[in-house]
């Protein structure tokens, strides 16, 4: 008689007395999970128990009938133990291991029961073949839940997360959701963080970016926590990095958690105007001083760009005459170094400066002029960067 084709009354006598003892067997299986893998010992007994006898029937209800591919009768059911394992924390292996001790337990007491009984040999060698054949099946389903349980319970995690972050740094948590918060990922309220906005280059990846800045979108440190707002990386860190970022980006004023919103709508701000100038590295207000202003109050811009430019772009030499300009605020006002800078003579320089003042009636000896024209005119390269960029 062959191994596979064993049946008959040996086969069902073993299978019946495995199954009077079903409810023992699934104790001692527990025991010997909680004692082999601690991992388990956080289970309730009782449900321990009863996931545990749920395999074992199934396995012997599939091996007895030689029905070693798992249908959807028992799919739910081996589904169920397994995500329940992963939502307590089991890991996947300690769950396989767990399986083999099932396992083991199983066919030691078949061989045991086959010499009580006075069974063959075939016979019993046909059980631990068809058993095993069934609780392959069965492991496989139950790691493919955990798997995908584990997943699922890691998104969700991620997700939560940055919610609290992305929170955090807008200033929308009340504060019962701001001290749940700060119990689950133990953050230090007593410190201050400096909060952080900012892009890679064009070509370079995200992952970049986060190295540069010792942020992580994906593990979890309490003093350096980030997430993506609006497209950019965004969070908080300990102190503003020395080395450069392949990027720009802003950084605000460090701040406790509680005030971290305030630094991080600066910070927004530095990137903003950073950007808009066609920086990179990081900044903050400070550092960019007036061009802030002239990001966040287009109505000044615009006012200014008719009263200076827009008379002068009239002129059939306007363009030269900006460019002039532009070159002349660069070299700090200074004529003789403007000139050599542009490659003119200083008296062509004066001339147009001379030009520009007749065509406006104003004169850039005025501070207060001098400064409206340089914004004019830093204005206008801002929306020329922004034209080209859309195009």
């Amino acid at each position: 008689m062959e191994l596979n084709d064993t049946r008959g009354e040996e086969w069902d006598l073993l299978f019946d007395a495995l199954e009077q003892e079903q409810r023992a067997l699934a104790g001692e299986m527990s025991e010997a999970m909680v004692t082999e893998l601690p991992a388990y010992r956080a289970f309730d007994g009782t449900e321990l128990l009863d996931t545990v006898l749920l395999q074992l029937r199934q396995v012997l209800g599939r091996a007895r009938g030689r029905e070693h591919l798992v249908d959807g009768r028992d799919l739910l059911d081996l589904a169920a133990v397994g995500a329940s394992r992963a939502r307590h924390a089991v890991p996947v292996d300690d769950m396989l291991r767990a399986w083999r001790v099932c396992i083991q337990i199983t066919v030691a007491r078949a061989r045991a029961l086959g010499a009580e009984l006075g069974l063959s040999d075939g016979a019993v060698l046909a059980f631990v073949e068809s058993t095993l054949a069934a609780a392959d099946a069965a492991m496989v389903i139950t790691a493919a839940a955990h798997r995908d349980t584990e997943g699922a319970m890691v998104r969700r995690d991620q997700e939560r997360r940055a919610a609290y972050i992305r929170g955090l740094l807008l200033g929308t948590l009340s504060r019962s959701q701001f001290d749940a918060g700060v119990e689950r990922y133990s953050l230090d309220t007593a410190a201050t963080y400096v909060a952080v906005r900012a892009r890679p280059d064009s070509g370079r990846e995200l992952i970049e970016l986060e190295r540069a800045l010792g942020l992580s979108l994906v593990r979890g440190d309490r003093r350096c926590m980030a997430t993506i707002i609006d497209g950019d990386l965004a969070g908080w860190i300990l102190d503003r990095p020395k080395d450069s970022v392949l990027g720009v980006g802003g950084t605000g004023p460090a701040r406790p958690l509680t005030a971290i919103c305030e630094s991080f709508r600066l910070a927004s701000r530095a990137l903003l105007t950073a950007s808009a100038f066609g920086m990179s590295g990081l900044h903050d207000l400070p550092g960019l001083g007036v061009r802030a202003a002239i990001i966040a109050d287009g109505d000044v811009g615009e006012a200014l760009t008719d009263r200076y430019l827009a008379p002068v772009l009239a002129d059939p030499a306007g363009s030269d005459l900006l460019a002039t300009l532009r070159g002349y605020f660069e070299a700090g006002m200074h004529v003789e170094r403007t000139a050599g800078e542009l490659f003119i003579h200083p008296n062509t320089l004066r001339n147009r400066l001379t030009k520009f003042e007749t065509i406006t009636g104003t004169s850039l000896r005025d501070p207060l002029t001098a400064l409206e024209v340089w914004w004019a005119l830093e204005r206008l390269g801002v929306s020329s960067r922004a034209r080209s960029a859309a195009s």
